[in-house]
């Protein structure tokens, strides 16, 4: 009886996604039906083992959806984000951050927002002639 494991080694050399990235929906089929087309007729595969297979087959397609969800939710946040930053151009904010050289001062700015950038993934604001992360508003007015 052939396991998946086995059949995975003999399909590797036809199949090079299997080695760059992880098993998807296409390839677990391509598994599934080499398997059934490799076992022994007279010895079939046990159903519980089969039905166990389907069952990982159904989780890795919620995982699939979960994932899929998860990645259009952060795209709207930060879409949202970055609306929110443009939005505050003109506007009077306070934002506090402590000193990366010295941690124990804290640093507050007041003043009207000039500029919004993006840059290393993240979002700045230009607060009199500062640069200061959107994480640190602590008010807008």
């Amino acid at each position: 009886m052939a396991d998946i494991a086995s059949v995975a080694s003999s399909t590797s050399s036809s199949s090079t996604s299997l080695q760059t990235k992880a098993l998807g929906k296409d390839e677990f089929f391509k598994l599934l039906i080499a398997q059934l087309k490799s076992q022994d007729p007279l010895n079939p595969q046990d159903g519980a083992a089969f039905s166990a297979q389907l069952a990982q087959f159904s989780s890795l397609e919620q995982l699939t959806n979960i994932n899929a969800a998860i990645t259009a939710q952060n795209l709207n946040y930060t879409n949202l984000l970055n609306a929110q930053a443009v939005n505050l151009i003109g506007k009077e904010v306070t934002a506090s951050w402590v000193d990366a050289a010295d941690p124990s001062l804290k640093m507050t700015i007041n003043g009207n927002v000039s500029a919004v950038q993006f840059k290393d993934n993240a979002i700045y604001l230009t607060v009199n002639g500062k640069e200061i992360a959107f994480s640190d508003v602590t008010s807008v007015k």
